[in-house]
């Protein structure tokens, strides 16, 4: 006899195209096992395209609805959800779009704009769910001795990421809020940063480039004395536009 467990994986498989239907003893009368399966099928496409659609607007506005629910249902077959959750699904759009060699053409930033949006929800959610490294205030560096500073980091916000792209892609989000294209140059790299806030709306600004630098630094946990010294005096920029916790002692 199949067990429950073996029993839900089959059915789980089965929802994706991935194995066979008569392994999961779905009951057939008037309509077949593959006909009922079908059905399931269908609800499960519709369900995960719709919470694509709220996580990734811009992507949808740019690409059309048609096209954009045939990516959807490519990245739902080959990216099931492995959660219950599905505030938690939709990470890796890019990827899937990349495979789509007529959309990239037509609009080569695609990728970048789902990038963007990826992340964009993936602060939402570390605001929501996560606490806040300790860190101590930057005021408290003047306690520190100078072997002491040697060995600490600062701490970026929990909230805030930095972001890299080869198109403009955060004057093409204005342009899309404003639905004003005119003066819209996308051939032109932008680097800055993405910001959630507690009342549910993101922010993102450009950066000067030694200020950019300095974000990504402080995000790969680089100590302090080991920052190019060229890249130090950016620390008030950072700490002015809030994106600066404070700083913690790294571990040996």
């Amino acid at each position: 006899m199949i067990s429950l467990s073996q029993l839900q994986s089959n059915f789980a498989r089965s929802l994706l195209y991935q194995g066979d239907v008569s392994d999961c003893h779905i009951h057939s009368d008037h309509f077949t096992d593959e006909q009922r399966i079908q059905i399931y099928r269908n609800n499960v496409v519709h369900s995960l395209t719709d919470v694509l659609k709220v996580m990734y607007p811009y992507t949808l506005a740019l690409v059309g609805e048609e096209c954009f629910e045939q990516i959807a249902r490519s990245h739902i077959l080959s990216t099931p959800s492995s959660s219950g959750n599905v505030s938690n699904y939709g990470q890796g759009l890019a990827q899937t779009i990349s495979t789509f060699p007529k959309v990239i053409e037509a609009a080569p930033y695609i990728t970048e704009v789902a990038r963007f949006e990826a992340l964009a929800d993936k602060l939402k959610l570390t605001l929501h769910n996560a606490i806040e490294n300790e860190h101590q205030p930057l005021a408290a560096l003047s306690q520190l001795s100078d072997q002491q500073q040697q060995n600490i980091g600062l701490v970026s916000k929990a909230s805030v990421r930095s972001f890299e792209s080869n198109y403009s892609v955060f004057d093409l989000i204005e342009a899309i809020d404003r639905n004003v294209f005119e003066e819209l140059q996308l051939k032109q790299s932008q680097y800055g940063y993405v910001q959630a806030t507690p009342d549910g709306h993101l922010h993102f600004h450009q950066l000067e480039h030694n200020d950019f630098l300095l974000l990504r630094a402080i995000e790969s946990k680089q100590p302090l004395s080991q920052i190019n010294e060229q890249l130090l005096p950016s620390i008030p920029s950072l700490v002015d536009r809030r994106l600066i916790a404070g700083f913690a002692q790294l571990r040996s």
